[in-house]
């Protein structure tokens, strides 16, 4: 094995990665680029759409003017489009640069198949380089691109890749051309290997895993707000656990099958972390990492064919169809539910301030402050900058109070964050059970294979039904929203202070009640133009107008 053939190996994992390489960057890119989560998925989805519509045409260029120099220009316009995206200002001339990013990518990775395939130069080698990019590159991805944004910026992602591009161009060029095949050989059944079954269990397994390798990436970035080098570090589970399921043999389609259920059972448990804890992550990602390690060899080469350049081709295509229908599918229903979790999140947040047992005055301040930083691109990050702002005003004696209400409101946000994700992460976690489903027919397994399956089916069944367990043991229980027209317990914290608190909360209630809203709802209306005019739509009443106590209350 030479270090020109590892090189090649690496660029063309490089541009199999650049899809999820992203991925832990995309906070920086919501702040910077002024964006939404759409827009955030769209710099994954463009690279993935354009690869995928440009890797056949590619192949034929690549058998038309040779592998090496489609290789080389691949690579070279690759890294030019690499340097444009770091240096791009704005979200559409990072997009345009990650559409002429894909048809770079397209053709390298084509003619780098060709060139590392067994009858190339590289041999038997070649095709075990190919197996570990094609498999490692899209889990390793969000490490490395986690690691690189926390040590540098999202730019330093685009940046590394260019030169180690324009090296492996530098190298191709130098590869002698592959032999010419002989025909399209046929299978040892002299049947045609492109079935169904396969085909879409490909496209559904890798359209699951993007639930992995973009959504837990945004749930641990920007909805729980860890550092990116931390996630970086979390996530390395997922390529750690795809590698020791690339070392498992036996037969293709039990594997394969095995593979989509330990990916389901991954995916469909994250729905449910009970909190914040980075440890909560681990079994399900390690039964992921574990799923596609075994799924991916044994579909792509196995029991669907991988003879040549034409048909890396088509397997690359399947795998990035599914990945961008998974984006165009995930991006809007994240992006909804995270903007109704986080209003959620910040009534009841708004209920546990009012509901705590400081000051009067204390309480009117921070009912709107608190809640005020907090928005749908990173909510938690907002509200920890709130609540750090907040203790600052707080006298000695009222501290443990204002703690108490700080983690409360702090456990509150992350459950609506994790019911933001969690249709994502069930609607994928059923994509890879019909994955699953999908290679079932088949021969009847031998008995010792049939016990391996029965254990791989207990734990696509187990895990996720623990997770669910432990998240209605550990997870805060949701803050209940009561209704405004019926008696409620008070703070009571006595003296004139305490009388007049309760008095106002009552007045809250009553003037709620008759505008069919929520008392929490009322203080944000009260407090904040943008809640204002959503109260006005929702209610036909301008919450302002409603009681001059109530405004002179609020300040």
């Amino acid at each position: 094995m030479r270090a020109r053939h590892v090189l090649l190996a690496v660029a063309a994992g490089l541009a199999l990665a650049d899809a999820s390489v992203v991925t832990l960057a995309l906070p920086q890119l919501l702040r910077e680029l002024d964006t939404s989560v759409e827009g955030v998925a769209s710099i994954l989805g463009v690279y993935t759409v354009v690869l995928a519509a440009a890797l056949l045409p590619a192949e034929r260029l690549s058998r038309v003017a040779g592998a090496p120099r489609t290789a080389a220009a691949g690579m070279l316009v690759f890294a030019a489009a690499s340097v444009v995206c770091g240096a791009g200002s704005s979200l559409g001339l990072l997009l345009a640069a990650r559409g002429v990013q894909a048809v770079g990518g397209a053709a390298a990775l084509v003619a780098v198949f060709a060139l590392l395939e067994p009858r190339g130069a590289a041999g038997a080698h070649g095709r075990r380089l190919w197996l570990g990019a094609a498999v490692l590159a899209s889990a390793v991805g969000p490490a490395l691109g986690g690691a690189l944004t926390e040590a540098f910026s999202w730019r330093s992602i685009f940046y590394v890749q260019a030169p180690v591009a324009a090296l492996a161009a530098v190298v191709a060029l130098r590869e002698p051309a592959p032999a010419p095949a002989v025909g399209r050989p046929e299978t040892e059944s002299g049947e045609d290997r492109w079935r169904a079954g396969p085909a879409i269990g490909l496209a559904l397994v890798s359209a699951a895993l993007t639930a992995v390798l973009f959504l837990l990436v945004l749930l641990l970035v920007a909805g729980w707000d860890v550092a990116p080098l931390s996630a970086a570090a979390a996530v390395t589970v997922i390529p750690l656990g795809a590698l020791a399921g690339a070392r498992i043999g036996g037969d293709a389609r039990l594997r394969a099958g095995a593979g989509c259920g330990l990916v389901a059972a991954g995916v469909l448990a994250l729905a449910f972390l009970p909190d914040a804890r980075l440890l909560w992550t681990v079994v399900p990602q390690a039964a992921a990492g574990l799923g596609m390690g075994l799924a991916l060899p044994a579909l792509g080469g196995e029991l669907l064919p991988e003879r040549d350049a034409r048909d890396a081709a088509r397997l690359l295509v399947l795998r990035h169809a599914g990945i961008a229908l998974a984006l165009l599918v995930l991006a809007p229903i994240v992006s909804a539910d995270l903007t109704s979790s986080t209003d959620r999140a910040r009534e009841r947040g708004v209920a546990i301030v009012l509901d705590a047992r400081l000051s009067p005055a204390d309480k009117l301040r921070l009912a709107p402050d608190l809640l005020a930083g907090v928005n749908e691109d990173q909510p938690r990050r907002g509200l920890r900058a709130a609540l750090a702002q907040g203790r600052a005003s707080i006298t000695t004696g009222d501290r443990a109070a204002y703690d108490a209400l700080a983690h409360a409101t702090d456990a509150t946000l992350v459950l609506a964050v994790g019911e933001a994700f969690r249709t994502g992460f069930l609607v994928t976690g059923a994509l890879a059970l019909l994955a699953a489903l999908a290679l079932a027919p088949g021969p009847r397994p031998a008995r010792g294979t049939a016990l391996g399956l029965a254990a791989v089916a207990a734990v696509v069944v187990v895990v996720p039904l623990a997770y669910l367990g432990l998240h209605a043991a550990v997870a805060p229980t949701p803050v209940a929203l009561r209704d405004p027209c019926r008696p409620r317990p008070l703070p009571g914290t006595g003296g004139v202070e305490g009388f007049l608190q309760d008095r106002a909360l009552e007045l809250l209630d009553t003037t709620a009640c008759h505008a069919g809203s929520t008392r929490e709802e009322l203080v944000l209306a009260l407090a904040d133009d943008g809640d204002r005019r959503r109260f006005e739509r929702a209610h036909g009443v301008d919450p302002r107008a409603l009681s001059t106590v109530l405004s002179a209350l609020l300040g």
